[in-house]
């Protein structure tokens, strides 16, 4: 449904609006050209350069090649802002839907896209069409889009959905960033310790064994010789049961019973435990409250938060909370009770119940915590660099002590 165009002096300047309607006059005249036969469509101008020309990500798609596998996140996300903005400049939603689909490259996202299409085209809302795509399109995705479409806000319904996946992405990856580097330098450090073990330790095995003085070796250096031999008969065996361990705890983390100790685990564990509750809160916070923004009635805005958390524990505190409403408590109550999320949060929450506020409290909490984050995730960094320099420096030099020791009495082996 085509908007009334925006009074201007809400507008910083004049040229905002002149951009937007030159966008929405690219993109109807593109929608147009797509349905007249070739002379028609080779008669019709190209859209504008510049401000208003089609976002060139959007007909960038079309040479992109399909790729495999789940939608990412930022997949979604970019789906659902340039749909927001299709439907915005007055392009009708079946039209968008097949528009979208020609310029999707994420092969399942397209698929799940033109199976809404077809849907809506059949007499379904989106709404409807969508939902039994649930590995494209989340229960909470739909459920934000059915009250979009009630209210006849649904461009806004899809940004603000858009801004809830992006959330969640970026703080996967403050998360992979403060990671990135111990875990890179814990690989280096193995790989080299590895080939030192491997490579240079047998050539002076050998060395020692030509001197004929092996007995006279320190016992640090019989210690590293007797792992050196270890690990160079049996380094195909350790490689396969080292990724079999991997590839293990990964599959048993799937099942409910490892979901569950991971979770338990990760606000459990002391050093990890604070910033995994701070991640749970935020993204919790942020996403209960964009629910209830968006219009979703409390306990189902409850029920979705719940379904979409990562946490199993996180997740049962939340169902525990939505039983307990949805019997006329209020929520603050059962959090406490819950004894996951910070005295602070729910403090905050019961303001916001007794204000009529809920929804603008938590996404005050959200930000709150996302500042939280980044200060736990910096702290994280600024401590584990020093320590796995430490660590690991101390077990280079006692390898090259145990193996260098031996030449401050080479003149006499040799002798």
């Amino acid at each position: 449904m085509a908007k009334e165009p925006r009074n201007q002096q809400n507008r910083p300047d004049g040229n905002q609006e002149e951009g937007s309607s030159a966008l929405r006059d690219a993109l109807l005249s593109k929608v147009k050209s797509e349905g007249k036969g070739p002379a028609d469509a080779a008669a019709t101008p190209p859209p504008p350069k510049g401000i208003g020309a089609v976002p060139p990500e959007m007909d960038s798609k079309l040479s992109q090649p399909l790729s495999f596998g789940n939608p990412s996140d930022l997949d979604r996300a970019a789906f659902c802002r340039q749909f927001a903005t299709l439907i915005e400049v007055g392009i009708p939603i079946l039209k968008a839907l097949q528009m979208m689909t020609r310029r999707t490259h994420q092969a399942r996202l397209r698929r799940a896209i033109a199976a809404a299409a077809k849907g809506v085209e059949e007499g379904q809302s989106l709404h409807q069409a969508m939902a039994p795509h649930s590995h494209v399109f989340s229960p909470m995705a739909v459920n934000i889009i059915r009250v979009g479409e009630v209210g006849g806000i649904l461009e806004s319904s899809l940004v603000r959905l858009a801004d809830i996946m992006e959330s969640k992405v970026r703080i996967k990856r403050k998360v992979l960033a403060a990671c990135m580097y111990p875990i890179v330098a814990l690989l280096v450090a193995i790989s080299v310790i590895s080939i030192i073990m491997t490579k240079a330790i047998p050539t002076f095995v050998e060395v020692y064994s030509q001197a004929g003085k092996e007995e006279d070796l320190p016992q640090a250096t019989r210690l590293m010789i007797g792992l050196s031999e270890f690990m160079v008969a049996t380094w195909p065996f350790l490689l396969g049961l080292a990724v079999l361990i991997i590839a293990g705890l990964i599959l048993w983390g799937r099942t409910p019973m490892g979901a569950r100790v991971y979770s338990w685990l990760a606000i459990k564990v002391p050093i990890i435990a604070g910033v995994n509750r701070k991640i749970a809160v935020a993204r919790s916070s942020r996403t209960l409250g964009s629910l209830l923004t968006a219009g979703i009635p409390l306990i189902d805005a409850i029920s979705i938060t719940a379904d979409t958390n990562e946490n199993v524990l996180v997740c049962d505190s939340l169902k525990t909370v939505h039983d307990e409403v949805e019997k006329g408590e209020r929520m603050t109550d059962p959090l406490t009770r819950a004894n996951i999320f910070p005295p602070l949060v729910t403090d905050m929450i019961g303001i916001g119940e007794e204000t009529g506020t809920l929804d603008t409290m938590l996404i005050k909490v959200a930000d709150i915590y996302d500042e939280e984050v980044d200060v736990t995730l910096n702290g994280f960094s600024s401590i584990i660099e020093p320590l796995l320099i430490v660590v690991l420096g101390g077990v280079v030099i006692f390898i090259a002590v145990s193996v260098l020791l031996p030449y401050f009495r080479m003149a006499q082996v040799v002798g």
